[in-house]
This record gives structure tokens, sequence and C-alpha cells, in this order.
């Protein structure tokens, strides 16, 4: 972490960037995977990380419950850009209390069941 902090701005989600790219050379993660696993990492402060970005290129279930939010219809035309653009302004107004993996998961587990209450318990 050292030496990524040395080449970037070493905010927490500059690290948490370069680290995210970095671990496309483990296979057996992708997207969510790696999204969790480095968010994990920085929620029991084992590194000073945090997501900055919903990482949402790739993404199954974020997508569409983005649109869904955001337009009101899952299949509302909304690029990747725009929707993490909105998430991360959601996020800058709501930071306090949440926080973009908070936001990601959400959104997923949202898309499944939007017109009904399902308890997620992890």
């Amino acid at each position: 972490i050292d030496e990524i902090s040395q080449r970037t701005d070493s905010s927490p989600a500059a690290i948490f960037d370069a680290l995210y790219n970095k671990m496309s050379a483990v296979i057996s993660f992708g997207r969510m995977g790696k999204f969790d696993y480095l968010a994990m990492i920085g929620k029991l402060s084992l590194a000073p990380i945090e997501p900055g970005s919903a990482y949402m290129l790739g993404a199954t279930g974020p997508v569409p419950g983005g649109r869904l939010l955001f337009c009101g219809d899952e299949n509302a035309h909304l690029t990747i850009p725009d929707l993490e653009a909105l998430l991360i302004n959601l996020n800058a107004h709501l930071n306090l209390f949440f926080g973009m993996q908070v936001l990601e998961d959400a959104l997923c587990n949202w898309q499944k069941s939007p017109g009904d209450y399902k308890y997620f318990g992890g």
C-alpha cells in the first residue's frame, strides 16, 4: 500500500482504485469479489481504503437497480458513467451514513424485488 500511495494522490479512494485494478491478476475474483474484498479490508481498518465509486462496469444487479432508482425503469437508457456519477453525487450527500459499498449492495438487493420488502441478512 505504501508503494501505491506514493504513486497516487494517496486518498483512500485512489488507493482503493489502484488495488482494485491490480486485483485483476486474481483470476477467481470478478468485479464483485474485488469490490467486496477491498471494501471489507477498509471497513476492518486493515488499510486506509474505501471505494470512491460503485465500479458498475460489468455489474449485473446494481445497474438495473440504479436505473430503477434514478429513472424509475430498470431498462432506461442511463449509461454506466452517468449512473456512476449519480451514485457518487448521492454518496456525497449521504456519506456520513452509508458509503459506496452500502449503496452498491442496496441497489443489487433492492432490484431483485423493488415492490416487496424482503429482509436481507447478509
